[in-house]
């Protein structure tokens, strides 16, 4: 059929109808890409008012008012933003989460303390968001580090061109942190020094385990705490903590000591679920999430006595501060995480000694001393 001018403009016109419709399609705006359900839900967690971030910035805060802290949420990363705006003390970062499949990945300069501080804070956000018991979770990732011990849950991957290491966090469900089993306290994490006559404190927290450590050969005082019930894990590590110290009558002790049981004598005397009071004497305040073990070595009040008048001297502060900073591992597996761990030492020697109350003239006469002996 032959068509007629009119119908071939008909035609034309609704053919350029059709062409706009289309070029109008095609240039709407795409929807914008949207977060996973998980990473919305470990930020939310991340900057809830609880969070471990959260309260470290509110703390920080109430020192530094004019630190500055921000925190955005894209469609396949966390950022995390600080600006010290003119402190001394601190300088400016930033650091991108970034989801990869089943893992939170970040990029940490070597030396970056803030960077893998966060990197612990993160972990902790992943807990709280699959239910995980958060108390555990940086002791978890300590052992890891200090055993060297390989896992799906954490994974650290060196670049030594560039001096940066990836850390991947699993966020593809709640971590069943297996080898918290394997994380007992031993010569890895004490050392093997014998007592002496020279106090020292020691402590930290690796894997289920937290512990505090004070005294001397005469006088020596350990508490622990084992996350849920105390069970083999406590029994060893204060074996082997009694082993590598050696107070005055551990020989004994370990012949008494076969099994997590209370033991009291002239000596030495064990004491499970310690009262709140004893705890927060030396660890701060009860956390019902924890079980306790209280071990003395020599009589109560020769260490309360100690405890109270006693200053760390040269010694002391070179082997329990100055040391412990020397020696942290660089360019290393697992040497931020040895970073942070030795950062909860030497707070944890500070807290216990109570320095801020410490005879300022002798405190830096004996921390003068001991800088010059290195």
């Amino acid at each position: 059929m032959k068509k007629t001018p009119a119908k071939r403009l008909i035609a034309a016109a609704l053919t350029l109808i059709l062409l706009l419709g289309l070029a109008a399609c095609g240039s709407a705006p795409a929807k914008e890409a949207q977060p996973s359900e998980t990473l919305k839900g470990i930020f939310d967690a991340l900057i809830a008012p609880d969070s471990d971030y959260s309260q470290n910035k509110a703390m920080m805060a109430e020192y530094y008012p004019e630190l500055e802290y921000s925190e955005t949420l894209d469609a396949d990363r966390i950022t995390l933003i600080f600006k010290a705006n003119g402190n001394e003390y601190y300088t400016d970062g930033s650091w991108e989460f970034v989801q990869d499949g089943d893992y939170l990945t970040a990029v940490i300069a070597s030396g970056d303390f803030s960077g893998i501080m966060n990197v612990m804070t993160v972990a902790d956000a992943i807990g709280s968001y699959f239910g995980m018991d958060t108390d555990v979770i940086s002791g978890y990732l300590n052992g890891l580090s200090i055993f060297e011990i390989e896992s799906d849950n954490f994974k650290v991957t060196e670049n030594e061109a560039d001096g940066t290491r990836t850390c991947s966090l699993n966020i593809a469900g709640p971590w069943d942190m297996k080898e918290l089993d394997q994380m007992v306290l031993n010569e890895t994490v004490l050392d093997d020094e014998a007592l002496g006559e020279t106090f020292i404190s020691q402590g930290g927290s690796v894997g289920k385990m937290q512990y505090l450590a004070n005294g001397n050969a005469a006088s020596y005082t350990a508490l622990l705490a084992e996350s849920g019930e105390l069970d083999n894990v406590a029994w060893q590590s204060i074996v082997n903590l009694i082993t590598l110290r050696k107070p005055t009558g551990w020989e004994n002790f370990l012949a008494d000591f076969t099994e997590l049981k209370a033991l009291e004598t002239d000596d030495y005397a064990v004491t499970l679920n310690p009262s709140d009071d004893e705890i927060a004497q030396i660890m701060g305040e009860r956390n019902d999430k924890r079980s306790y073990v209280l071990v003395r070595f020599g009589s109560e009040e020769y260490y309360e006595e100690e405890y109270e008048i006693y200053v760390p001297d040269a010694d002391t502060f070179a082997d329990c501060y100055f040391r412990v900073v020397a020696a942290i591992p660089q360019a290393t597996a697992g040497a931020s995480l040895a970073q942070a761990q030795a950062a909860f030492d030497v707070l944890t020697f500070a807290a216990y000694n109570d320095l801020w109350l410490a005879d300022i003239d002798m405190l830096r006469a004996n921390m003068l001393e001991a800088w010059e002996s290195l």
